[in-house]
């Protein structure tokens, strides 16, 4: 089967709605990289994870729809996106008092976005072949928990939350009659591009961040480590964008040429939440870095830093292996990276907040010669095949 006939390829670029639409994101991946400043511990990384995971599942939702129902935005699309936006932003505003006095606001805007994608899901479910109570469950039973939280008190309420979060994921890994026609429907050239653009996004939070802090911290070592910093994400977003992204597309249409449904979904809906929240804690990490230059840094933010990275590395080998790639492709850099970050916990104990950003410099250019020399051995290995 050539490229032409291959399901899912349309060569639809991602619609500038849609990019509307990830502006509030931004606007929420940066109030919960906050609860991640200073020194964060357990409970702070329990209620990041907590938030992150909802606001992830509404994007899902969204990208989703709108990679099968979307390809031509009409007026009704335009409104539904509107409203998702506005609902995105209340929940945004209500992160810092998430679990407090802005509770009822938050699962407010969670009830409302899980409305507006009922609409698409219920009126295609003949031609899709979903049978009614799919939709009325994962989106009208799931909002009636949210909404019923605002009723309940502490750790109820917080208990409900789970409970429709977890109601989505248990459909979406028992997709049933639905799993062919997804798999032949989805776009993977607008997936891999919707993906790819969040990253972007969230590394656009990360110099954000940086940025911030450096103009709240005027002076010449914060200097110093916001040029760090920068060269850090960057490095970060070299290895993504060099090497991730066009595994992702190879990747993605050798699961859907397989009919892997299941893959499809855990790398397009599982496993790049912990990538986005990967990049969310390095930056974090990297803001109270600037904000503490010239002092050690504080013992949460180094674990923030080290568990960024190590999870980016950890996300980026489970989704290779995903795709199908052989261990022998992955154990060079994925070890590596899952690993050697943890070491930036120790040396933050003897020197101050600049060096260890530094150091983080480092260890991602090592990181990076990694990669590429993966990928030269690769092809090396490629090139005796075919004269093989």
């Amino acid at each position: 089967m050539d490229d032409a006939q291959a399901p899912g390829r349309s060569g639809r670029r991602v619609h500038w709605l849609e990019l509307f639409f990830d502006l509030v994101m931004v606007a929420y991946i940066g109030q919960i990289a906050h609860t991640m400043h200073g020194d964060p511990g357990w409970v702070q990384a329990g209620a990041f994870f907590g938030l992150l995971a909802a606001a992830w599942w509404a994007w899902v939702n969204a990208s989703l729809t709108m990679n099968l129902f979307g390809a031509r935005v009409t007026p009704s699309i335009w409104v539904s996106v509107t409203i998702a936006m506005v609902a995105i932003g209340v929940m945004a505003a209500a992160v810092p008092e998430a679990f407090g006095d802005r509770a009822a606001a938050f699962a407010i805007g969670n009830a409302v976005i899980r409305i507006v994608w009922f609409a698409p899901w219920f009126a295609k479910r003949e031609k899709v072949g979903v049978p009614l109570w799919r939709p009325v469950l994962y989106s009208i039973v799931t909002a009636g928990l949210w909404v019923a939280s605002i009723f309940v008190p502490p750790p109820s309420q917080f208990l409900l939350w789970v409970m429709a979060v977890a109601i989505e994921v248990a459909l979406l890994s028992a997709l049933g009659s639905q799993a062919e026609w997804l798999r032949a429907s989805l776009d993977i050239d607008h997936l891999v591009e919707r993906i790819s653009l969040l990253v972007v996004i969230v590394f656009g939070e990360s110099i954000l961040s940086i940025i911030a802090e450096f103009d709240a911290h005027w002076a010449p070592l914060p200097a110093v480590t916001a040029v760090l910093g920068l060269l850090a994400v960057s490095v970060l977003a070299w290895i993504f964008f060099g090497y991730g992204a066009v595994a992702a597309e190879r990747g993605l249409r050798g699961l859907q040429l397989r009919g892997s449904i299941g893959g499809l979904r855990d790398t397009v809906m599982y496993l790049p939440f912990l990538l986005i929240a990967g990049i969310t804690m390095f930056a974090a990490a990297l803001g109270t870095a600037v904000a503490e230059a010239g002092h050690h840094l504080p013992a949460g933010a180094a674990v923030c830093l080290a568990a960024g990275v190590s999870l980016f590395f950890l996300t980026c080998a489970a989704e290779a292996l995903r795709y199908g790639a052989a261990k022998r492709d992955v154990v060079l850099w994925g070890p590596a990276g899952i690993v050697l970050p943890w070491a930036l916990v120790p040396i933050a104990q003897w020197v101050d907040a600049t060096a260890v950003v530094a150091a983080s410099v480092v260890l991602l250019a090592l990181l990076a010669g990694l990669n590429e020399l993966n990928v030269r051995r690769m092809r090396a290995r490629g090139a005796l095949a075919a004269v093989g």
